[in-house]
Parts: structure tokens; C-alpha cells; sequence
């Protein structure tokens, strides 16, 4: 089996060119890209149901089998929803919410009630194991055991309960019933990785809470129309500042993971708000264009919601600033995913002398 490590800024995924979520085998032969799929890979799901592409660097194809095993899943399996969703409020009620933290938010256009109902709150680098310490006295040994984020360390021969995550601003993940089944963290310093990270075991043999869809705490009553983004805060800003329920996938490749929730949710119509980059990253745009087309053939009307990027880049952006995106037609992102597969031509074109071309007659 191949050892694999993750992409980070200096070594960037050679497919997407991005620095996180992708991974690259150990003796550069393989490329797992979790953003991208071409003609050249091959395409498969992890536990969690994410999609990823399996790509050889070396130009061979790949057969209609897996030629490499994919990194092993964990080793713990994962808490059902109810209890995750104990334990994850047992520790977010023994966390502050820094004013630092709290005045970003507000920035960002979220007022101090939906700051609070939200339950968002700081996630220090130090004071782990107390921490810890507080969520397995209330919920036991034998379940945090399965809870992400959670794990045992040790060192010079004694063990004890920590916390695994970046310190930064916690962000909770909730799912249909409201339930808050995994932890995102906007980290405070991010040099050499991602700026939003998943609170996670897998380093330390647990579970992963996977790639769940967060459907945003919502007061109005859920008519037929609902939106679709990326990224947790921004959903969750999206929609307290325009009213309209905005589910998120973490990923905009991972867009496949919204049908469920949507047919459960019984919507008519679906409102595409992807980054305003997709006019400038391909990747984003090849997304755009296949849930696009995925979303009509499930049925739904589908209308994809533009702005200038010069307004923001995020639906998130444009709404704290006090606009409203404009609608398009579905047929603008298969637009945009045909040019998201473009490649530049870099093969020589044959040339003929303008004296050797026959005059026209």
C-alpha cells in the first residue's frame, strides 16, 4: 500500500493546483484530487461518500480497477448523529467566544442574537486536556472514543484525553433535524495550509466525521426554494441575511452530496451561489456546470444566482454588503462548465507559406 501525504501551499496538488483537501502518494506516482475529474483518472467515493479522482502522474492510464489502494479508512467508526451531537455541545458549552471572535462576525454581517443562537465559539491551542477532560466526564470514556476530535495522548507513559484542530473560530455543523454532527475551525494563523479545517481523529487512529451537508438553523418556514453554496459560515450568513434557507457542501466538487437533503427538504427550485470566481477558476466552473446539469435532470429548477465579483466574492459578501444577486438561466453554468474543461494548446499547428496557397478561383 502507498503512503500518502496531504497537498500544502509549497507543494500543491498537481492536478488543481490548490493546497489543501487533495494528496500526493509518497513516491510521486499518485495523485488524489478531491476537486477535478478528467478522461485521465479514475473516479471513486470514500467512506464519508466524497468524491475523488485517482490520477497517475506518470501519463500511463488507469485501468477500470483500482491500480493503488486509497489511504485506509479509520480505524473508529464514527458516533450516530444523536450523540455527536451530545458531545459536540457539551464542549461548545464549556468554550468563550473571544471578542476578536465575535467582532468578525459581526463584520461579516451576523448581529449578536444569530451569533449566539449559532453557538459559535473559540477553539484555544492551549487547556486541550481540561477541556476534554469535561466533555468525557459528561458523555464517558467509551463514546468519545468515537466522537472526532477526540483522542487519547500519551507520553512517558501516562495517557490522557485531548483535542485534535487548528485553534481558531469553532464553527458548528448541523444536519436536517438540527443535530450538530461535526466541527469545522477557521484557523487564526493558516501560513502553510487551508483556512477552514475539519476537527478530526484520523491523525491519531479515530474517527472523521466525513463531509456532512450543514443545513443552517432557519426560523422561516421552508418553502420550495432553497439555495446552495459552499463553506459553513457562509451558509449560515446567507441565511440570516437573506432569509432563504442556504445549505452548504464543503466542497464545491462535493455538490452530489446535497441531493438527499434536497429531495428530502421537497424543494421545487435551487439557487446556485457558488464563489463569483467561477468566471476565472476552472474547477469551480466545472462544478458549477455539472450541478447544474445534475439538479435538472433530478428535476428541480434550477437558476444561478451572479453578481459583480467586484461586489464580493462569496454570496456571504454580497449580501453584508447590502446587495442582492441577480438570477440566470441553468444553461449559463453549462456554459461555464464546458469552459472549465478547456486546456491550452501547447502542440504545433501545421503552417503553409502564404506564396504556396492556390489563389481562390
Amino acid at each position: 500500500m502507498s503512503h500518502w501525504h496531504d497537498v500544502s501551499r509549497h507543494t500543491p496538488c498537481p492536478v488543481c493546483g490548490k493546497p489543501d483537501w487533495c494528496r500526493i502518494s509518497a513516491d510521486g506516482a499518485w495523485a488524489i484530487c478531491r476537486r477535478l475529474g478528467t478522461g485521465g483518472s479514475m473516479h471513486k467515493q470514500d467512506k464519508s461518500g466524497a468524491e475523488y479522482w485517482l490520477y497517475r502522474l506518470d501519463g500511463s492510464s488507469l485501468q477500470p480497477r483500482p491500480a493503488v489502494e486509497a489511504p485506509p479508512p479509520s480505524r473508529a467508526a464514527c458516533a450516530d448523529t444523536g450523540t455527536l451531537d451530545r458531545a459536540y455541545r457539551a464542549l461548545l458549552d464549556a468554550l468563550p467566544l473571544v471578542p476578536f471572535h465575535r467582532q468578525a462576525l459581526r463584520q461579516r454581517g451576523l448581529a449578536d442574537a444569530e451569533i449566539f443562537r449559532r453557538r459559535y465559539r473559540t477553539f484555544p491551542r492551549q487547556g486541550r486536556a481540561a477541556l476534554a477532560k469535561h466533555v468525557v466526564e459528561h458523555v464517558g470514556h467509551d463514546i468519545c472514543a468515537h466522537i472526532p476530535g477526540f483522542y487519547v495522548a500519551e507520553q512517558g507513559g501516562r495517557r490522557w484525553w485531548s483535542l485534535a484542530g487548528a485553534a481558531g473560530l469553532l464553527i458548528p455543523v448541523r444536519n436536517l433535524n438540527g443535530h450538530i454532527v461535526a466541527l469545522k475551525v477557521r484557523a487564526d494563523v493558516h501560513d502553510d495550509g487551508p483556512k477552514y479545517t475539519t476537527v478530526s481523529s484520523t491523525k491519531h487512529g479515530g474517527p472523521s466525521p466525513g463531509a456532512p451537508v450543514h443545513v443552517p438553523l432557519y426560523a422561516g418556514g421552508r418553502g420550495d426554494t432553497v439555495r446552495l453554496t459552499e463553506g459553513e459560515l457562509k451558509s449560515d450568513i446567507a441565511t440570516a441575511l437573506s432569509r432563504l434557507l442556504t445549505l452548504s457542501v464543503p466542497g464545491v466538487a462535493m455538490w452530489g452530496k446535497a441531493l438527499p437533503v434536497l429531495q428530502h427538504l421537497q424543494v421545487r427550485q435551487v439557487l446556485l451561489a457558488f464563489d463569483a470566481d467561477w468566471r476565472s477558476n476552472p474547477h469551480v466552473a466545472y462544478a458549477l456546470g455539472h450541478a447544474a446539469l445534475a439538479l435538472v435532470k433530478a428535476g428541480y429548477e434550477v437558476q444561478v444566482e451572479d453578481w459583480d465579483p467586484a461586489l464580493g466574492k462569496g454570496v456571504d459578501d454580497l449580501l453584508a454588503a447590502g446587495h442582492t444577486p441577480g438570477q440566470q438561466s441553468s444553461a449559463l453554468a453549462f456554459g461555464a462548465a464546458v469552459r472549465g474543461q478547456a486546456r491550452p494548446w501547447t502542440g504545433r499547428l501545421p503552417t503553409i507559406a502564404a506564396e504556396e496557397v492556390p489563389p481562390w478561383r
